[in-house]
């Protein structure tokens, strides 16, 4: 079975902070970094561009790929991502349509420190913050 393509984006700002969507589905409550899959004739850079707008309403400058992970039939790239513009909320993509109280989304900037309360899955990608927040700008 050929695994799907997704782009995902990590955002890390100034006061130490990483963007993450928080989720709730079927009562189990995780977060992930925002992303979704590539579309025909898209790069990961130009899905990662527009997942990230879709989900949480940031335009963003695209950077380096600092991952590819084979998880769950997917392969995922992550790539390095710079705010330029947006108020962040759940954007307009399909997380803000399927919203419910058994699918539930909710971003947020989560703190460093706090890294270790939330649920973040694949456990690959909290490695992955942890170092790129410690090599810092």
């Amino acid at each position: 079975m050929t695994p799907r393509l997704r782009a995902v984006g990590l955002l890390l700002n100034p006061e130490r902070q990483v963007l993450l969507m928080l989720r709730r589905k079927n009562g189990t409550s995780y977060a992930t970094l925002p992303g979704g899959g590539i579309e025909p004739g898209e790069t990961p850079a130009q899905a990662c561009a527009r997942e990230v707008l879709e989900e949480v309403n940031l335009s963003v400058k695209v950077g380096e790929e600092v991952l590819v992970l084979d998880n769950l039939n997917n392969r995922e790239h992550y790539l390095l991502c710079e705010v330029l513009g947006g108020e962040m909320r759940l954007g307009d993509g399909p997380e803000g349509i399927r919203q419910s109280e058994a699918n539930w989304y909710e971003p947020q900037w989560v703190s460093l420190d706090r890294l270790e309360e939330v649920n973040l899955v694949p456990e690959q990608v909290r490695e992955l913050v942890r170092r790129l927040a410690s090599e810092g700008p």
